[in-house]
């Protein structure tokens, strides 16, 4: 028997609090470039293990590390004066019985390949040098991958729905990671901040302009207030916010008297003074939300077997997901894993899901539904490695 705990949810709903706060970094901010760079790693090595080993090895590209570069730029154009740098630090397995491991090669192949795919304005060799310091991981640790057992002490947690800010402030950005950016000369490193006061909110949105495709003051302005414009249009419409005034409000810091313009060659503040490190951008979730519950870990670049840091947060997301689309009652879920190291990681130390009915009480009959369902995801856990592997999970 699973030690699973289903109980209410306390406190007030998300949506009756008088503040709430939401953030998301974009495709492009220099901490989810190091999440991506990570998470392509991990699944390019896992890729050639399973090909040429028959089954993955321990590892943790987790400790990627970008320091920022150094630029000038004016409208029109400008030039890359100091490249950006992306130093690929963690562990992994670079021998295994007697074969060697291209680790060195996949990491920065990896690497380049994402920025490339990610990234129009940046040039992975030209703008970018990436070093590999990645090393051998512990024994003891990749003998556990083979076991499938918790490599860690650790837990993973996510909730679901979510709220109507949460909702506006992830598909805001998503709308100008991958529609404005088609209509506007602007690049990936978006970031939008999102207050809710009462039935009011106000975006606070960041979006860099590309320096070539912009040749004076006039052509920015215009610009940006089309980008404002059409994201005001795009959150306004949105049904999460429906009932609420809402505000955007775009590159906030700009100063037209003194010269101040957020302008870059590459499309992200990594070419200049901006760095960044896996883990400091969005949860599991795609977001940052300090009125919830979350995890500290940094789930790109962990790998997909046995590392709990990856595997419980996306667990607990999927679970909370099909607890609240497969029960009517259920408002709300928050799930919470604890591992024990060592131990058969679909059999966590507690599996706790609070739940949030839409009227009365919790009831036993409601509490059985919702142990079913977390029992079910613990059994079938391979299943969510499998997602991971295929990249058919978002860990940012």
């Amino acid at each position: 028997m699973r030690n699973i705990v289903v109980s209410e949810a306390g406190g007030p709903y998300i949506e009756d609090l008088p503040v709430e706060i939401v953030e998301r970094k974009g495709i492009g901010h220099p901490d989810s470039l190091c999440d991506g760079i990570a998470e392509r790693i991990s699944r390019e090595y896992t890729h050639w293990c399973e090909e040429h080993l028959g089954g993955a090895l321990h590892h943790n590209f987790d400790k990627v590390q970008l320091v920022a570069g150094e630029v000038s730029v004016r409208f029109g154009g400008g030039e890359l004066l100091k490249p950006i740098r992306i130093q690929i630090a963690g562990r992994g397995t670079p021998y295994y019985n007697g074969q060697a491991i291209p680790m060195e090669t996949i990491a920065i192949e990896a690497a380049r390949a994402y920025l490339r795919e990610t990234m129009r304005y940046l040039d992975p060799v030209k703008h970018v040098i990436i070093d590999c310091f990645a090393g051998r991981g512990a024994s003891e640790l990749i003998d556990i991958v083979h076991q499938v057992t918790a490599n860690d002490t650790s837990f993973g947690v996510a909730h679901w729905p979510r709220s109507g800010l949460e909702e506006a402030v992830y598909q805001a950005a998503q709308y100008l990671n991958y529609e404005l950016i088609n209509q506007f000369p602007i690049g990936e490193d978006v970031k939008v901040m999102g207050l809710r006061q009462g039935n009011q909110v106000i975006l606070t949105v960041a979006v860099p302009f590309i320096a070539t495709r912009v040749h004076d003051a006039a052509e920015y302005e215009e610009a940006k207030r089309g980008v404002q414009e059409a994201l005001q249009r795009f959150v306004s419409s949105l049904p999460a916010l429906e009932g609420r005034t809402v505000r955007v409000d775009v590159n906030t810091a700009d100063h037209a008297k003194r010269g101040d313009f957020y302008l870059t060659l590459t499309g992200t503040s990594a070419e200049m003074g901006d760095d960044g490190a896996v883990g400091r951008g969005n949860r599991i979730t795609g977001l940052i939300t300090p009125f919830r519950s979350s995890s500290l870990e940094a789930a790109a670049g962990k790998n997909p077997i046995s590392h709990v840091g990856k595997v419980y947060n996306v667990l607990a997301l999927e679970i909370a997901r099909d607890i609240v689309a497969r029960l009517p009652e259920i408002r709300e879920a928050t799930v919470y894993l604890l591992s024990q190291i060592g131990k058969p990681l679909d059999q966590p130390l507690i599996a706790n899901a609070a739940v949030r009915v839409r009227s009365g009480r919790l009831t036993p009959g409601i509490q059985e539904a919702v142990r079913a369902i977390v029992d079910e995801h613990l059994s079938n856990i391979h299943q969510v490695r499998r997602k991971i592997i295929a990249g058919e999970v978002s860990l940012f």
